[in-house]
This record gives structure tokens, C-alpha cells and sequence, in this order.
């Protein structure tokens, strides 16, 4: 519910605010602006346990009629089995080039939202070597032994953070695309767990109405 809620709130602010100086509907309707819908594939790499897994994310935007930019609303899912995270957030992609029209270069920021779930994560008393190296209340939680003294983590939560990212298109017409992008997702922690951060790597396709 608390996604559903900020993706609402993040498609209504850019709207509000244009119409101040370009109404993006009207926009739209003479043509100026096109409306893009992107899905994207691939695999996301989680500091967490550093092993490639599933990632998948789909997006609708307004992008200009001539490119250059995008400003894109996206909802994006990772699953390793152990952590699920469901975000949403607000992605700018920005032409490197003003006169890309075939094969292009891009950058990309944004801000999300994100639930998410931990299941059965094992807790080896600190992470990445926090200065203390036990955490008052993990005393207080049940342990187990493999060698190490460990608890058993199942828990959910919710986070706010940044990405940033590289992508490379090519045009197929002026309505269809492919593109590649790399993004790097400053994720923090649940439950005092530090997940570290989410690089993920997806093959997309876009379309323009």
C-alpha cells in the first residue's frame, strides 16, 4: 500500500508543477511530447551476497518528440530468494548528445521507494564492519552455530534511495527501441541488516505512442 501511495504521489507532483509553465497533456495532443512505456529484463547483483539474480522493471514516461530526455515513472522487482524488493520511483534519462537519432548514449538518476522482505537471512553479528561489532538487541534474539554464531532473520521493511546509471539505445524507427542499462541503487538497511547496495544490468523495450 505504502508503494501504491508513493508512486501516486510521484506521478501527481510533475504534473501539478507543469502546468504552471507547459500543460503535458496539451503537449501530447499537438504532438510536442510522446508518451513511452519501457520493459526491461535482466539480472541484479546485491551487495548482501553478491550473486546474480532475477530483476525485472516496467516504466511509462513523457519523453519529447524530438528525444534528448526522458522523465519516466518505474516499478521494478528483485528476487534472490532471500530478499525481495518491490520500488517504485521517479527516473530522469538525459541524451548524452542533443542530436541523437540512431545509436545513443544516455545517463539516469532517480529516486525510489521500495518494500521490502527478508527471508530467512542469516546475521553473522555485524556487517561490512560496522565499529560495533554486536548490536544490543541481537542479544536478545535466538542463535544458531555453523562455525560461527549466526541468527535467523525474517523481517520486512521499507526504504527511500537514489540511483544513478548508464544506458546505450538504438533507434529501431521512431516509434521502437532496444537499449541496455546499467543502474547502481544506494539501498540501505532492514532490520539492521545492511543490504548494501543493488546493481542490476537489463535488456529493454521501448515504444512510443
Amino acid at each position: 500500500m505504502k508503494v501504491i501511495f508513493f508512486a501516486l504521489a510521484l506521478l501527481v507532483s510533475p504534473v501539478v508543477s507543469a502546468v504552471e509553465w507547459n500543460n503535458p497533456f496539451e503537449g501530447i495532443e499537438s504532438g510536442e511530447y510522446r508518451v513511452i512505456t519501457t520493459l526491461g529484463l535482466g539480472s541484479g547483483d546485491l551487495q548482501l551476497n553478491s550473486q546474480r539474480d532475477f530483476f525485472g522493471y516496467a516504466s511509462v514516461g513523457i519523453t519529447p518528440a524530438v528525444g534528448v530526455w526522458q522523465v519516466n515513472l518505474r516499478y521494478s522487482r528483485f528476487d534472490d530468494s532471500r530478499v525481495k524488493i518491490n520500488q517504485v520511483g521517479l527516473n530522469f534519462k538525459v541524451d548524452f548528445t542533443l542530436n541523437c537519432y540512431v545509436q545513443c548514449l544516455y545517463w539516469m538518476a532517480g529516486w525510489n521507494y521500495a518494500d521490502i522482505d527478508l527471508n530467512n537471512v542469516r546475521k553473522y553479528g555485524y556487517w561490512y564492519h560496522h565499529k560495533d561489532k554486536w548490536h544490543p538487541l541481537d542479544r536478545e534474539d535466538d542463535w544458531y552455530y555453523d562455525g560461527y554464531y549466526y541468527h535467523v532473520i525474517n523481517a520486512n521493511g521499507s526504504d527511500t534511495f537514489w540511483n544513478l546509471g548508464l544506458g546505450y539505445r538504438f533507434m529501431w524507427n521512431p516509434d521502437f527501441d532496444t537499449s541496455i542499462e546499467y543502474n547502481y541503487n544506494d539501498i540501505g538497511s532492514i532490520y539492521r541488516v545492511n543490504l548494501g547496495h543493488l546493481r542490476t544490468l537489463s535488456l529493454n523495450l521501448s515504444y512510443r505512442f
